[in-house]
């Protein structure tokens, strides 16, 4: 519960230090946007601006054309020409104070603009009134010249001052540009002071919390895991025990009978004696004692072949030494310990059978080993539990660890991305080169903070199925080792299993690629799975370096090089499947999980 609102609490962290990074990022677009815009109209106001004045200059060019032509039809050329030149001059000068949407003029001019216009503003009528009046006069007719040069004169008188004027606005809208280009350096200044603010609080109250968090839990993975070998160990070592007992029962102290004379037997193995005690052990009345060693033999269960060999065997003259388990009239079990002895008298030959009964001590045998067995399958049985209890909790916690880095890191690292890519670079090369290399640095260790989080938990494993993960598994390690790493799935297996074999399977296969790569050093890897609908067969094969998997076996499978083939072999046998491994140095490494699945 603590560690549940610790973590809801960094994620209210992240929330809010994302949404910071965001505002600080669509300020900062909206900004430049709008400066953008803003020196877009400037260059258009600034050229409009400083073509008045050629326009101007355009105007009293063609006055003193006129003053000086004495042809009619080239003063009606003059005349169109002045005309075309003062339209454009008038609307120009219109655009700039009152805005104009054609040529991209806005109007919104500073209270110094505005008087600059309002002090060249007489000699700007002055120019347009004579103008109209010179091409009015030769529209009509009248070229008189005493008529125009009043008016020609007007226009030279006030294209000095307008000129002067309009020079003043240039350089003023000009100024004003370059004090908005300085305000959007000093903003992004500002604005990347407040992203690396940003970017050190998230460093220092979210990423380094969460980072100590990470690290604990990894230390409680790896202490789990140390826990598991432990537990492995000590079921190692039952075995061991239970040998140990097997020869502690040996000694036990129970006192067996005497040996006694039990029966005596011709050579055609007939009963020429049958002893009290041999007829009250085994509960018969005079009517049931057999006739032979063959029916006694036969009656208790022992084959004919057994009983023909006895035979044979006393009859060349050879003792005959051994245990036999026979059955007495109630059904118990009694175990004597026989020796069959010949003994020639004169021409006869007879066969002693002298015998002990060691039923109480072969009973106490098993009672004790029975009870040992149980025992020690109780406790097998526990720690097999122990064991599957402890593969269930490592694969949530690497669910939960392989969450927390993809939806927690993984995410801050990518709003630190983003972060990154919005900052501006100044002109200094050396800090673009700089931030060039920091984002370069965050984009691989986005990628590593990835790869680990599939490894630790696939998504697809769980959106998909085994086949699909599997397939994605081989293609990242063939894409991220040297080795070759290919999937085929002979049958087209497509059923999905239960999660817990699907995880098992899947870790077992991580397991056994991960292995191949890091221990054969083979260059090739091969994947495959094929089913019937009684079986699901996964073949894991390499053409690495191989083992001694005997040697392995005998030394134990708990050194470093053989955990993790005893780690397979318990998922496997969690899940009810069949693990073989087949090795041969210089040979390569072949490994089979046979998973049923007709449950």
């Amino acid at each position: 519960m603590v560690r549940q609102n610790k973590f809801d609490k960094l994620g209210w962290f992240y929330i809010l230090a994302l949404s910071c990074i965001a505002l600080s990022i669509i300020v900062s677009q909206l900004l430049i946007q709008s400066y953008i815009r803003n020196q877009q109209d400037d260059s258009r106001i600034v050229n409009v601006a400083g073509r008045q004045r050629m326009l101007s200059q355009k105007i009293s060019k063609i006055a003193l054309q006129v003053q000086q032509e004495k042809q009619s039809d080239n003063l009606k050329r003059l005349a169109g020409s002045l005309d075309n030149t003062l339209e454009l001059w008038v609307n120009s000068h219109s655009g700039l104070i009152e805005g104009d949407e054609g040529p991209g003029l806005s109007g919104d001019n500073s209270p110094e603009v505005i008087a600059m216009f309002a002090e060249i503003e007489p000699h700007y009528r002055d120019m347009v009134n004579s103008a109209r009046a010179i091409i009015d006069r030769i529209d009509q007719g009248d070229t008189a010249k005493i008529g125009l040069q009043s008016h020609i004169n007007n226009i030279l008188i006030h294209e000095g001052p307008f000129l002067e004027g309009m020079d003043k606005i240039v350089f003023q809208y000009d100024r004003e540009a370059q004090g908005r280009v300085a305000r959007l350096r000093r903003t992004e200044i500002i604005l990347l002071i407040i992203s690396l603010a940003i970017i050190v609080v998230e460093l220092l109250f979210i990423f380094r919390p969460l980072a100590r968090d990470v690290r604990k839990t990894v230390a409680e993975l790896v202490a789990s895991e140390k826990r598991s070998i432990k537990m492995a160990s000590e079921m190692s070592r039952l075995y061991e025990e239970l040998v140990k007992s097997y020869q502690e029962l040996e000694a036990v102290s129970l006192k067996p009978d005497i040996p006694m004379l039990y029966a005596t037997m011709d050579k055609r193995g007939n009963f020429t004696f049958f002893s009290a005690y041999f007829q009250r052990l085994l509960e018969y009345d005079t009517d049931q004692i057999p006739n032979n060693v063959s029916d006694l033999l036969l009656s208790n269960g022992y084959s004919e072949g057994f009983v023909a060999d006895l035979l044979r065997m006393t009859n060349e003259e050879n003792t005959w030494n051994g245990e036999l388990k026979l059955i007495n009239d109630s059904g118990d079990f009694c175990w004597l310990e026989v020796h069959i002895i010949p003994v020639r008298y004169q021409d006869r030959l007879d066969h002693k059978i002298i015998a002990r009964n060691i039923t109480e001590v072969k009973e106490a045998k098993i009672r004790s080993r029975e009870i040992n067995r149980e025992k020690v399958e109780a406790r097998v049985r526990e720690q097999q539990y122990r064991s599957v209890l402890i593969l269930e909790g490592q694969e949530e916690e690497r669910q939960r660890l392989g969450r927390e880095i993809h939806d927690g890191i993984g995410q801050m690292l990518t709003a630190l991305k983003l972060s990154l890519e919005s900052i501006t670079p100044s002109s200094s090369k050396h800090t673009v080169k700089r931030l060039e290399d920091t984002k370069a640095l965050m984009k691989s260790i986005l990628k590593e903070v990835r790869r680990i989080s599939f490894n630790l938990t696939p998504s697809s494993l769980s959106d998909f199925g085994i086949v699909a993960a599997v397939k994605k598994f081989c293609q990242e390690v063939d894409r991220l080792s040297a080795s070759n790493v290919s999937f085929e799935n002979k049958t087209h297996f497509v059923n999905r299993l239960e999660q817990h074999i699907e995880n098992n399977l899947y870790r077992i296969i991580q397991e056994a690629v991960n292995n191949a790569i890091k221990y054969a050093l083979a260059k090739n890897i091969q994947v495959t799975f094929e089913h019937d609908p009684r079986v699901l067969i996964t073949t894991i094969e390499d053409d690495g370096k191989g083992f001694d998997y005997e040697k392995l076996i005998n030394s134990g499978h708990f050194e470093s090089s053989g955990h993790g083939i005893f780690n397979m072999k318990e998922r496997a046998a969690f899940i009810n499947a069949k693990f073989e491994l087949f090795s041969e140095q210089g040979k390569g490494t072949r490994i089979i999980i046979k998973l049923p699945l007709d449950g």
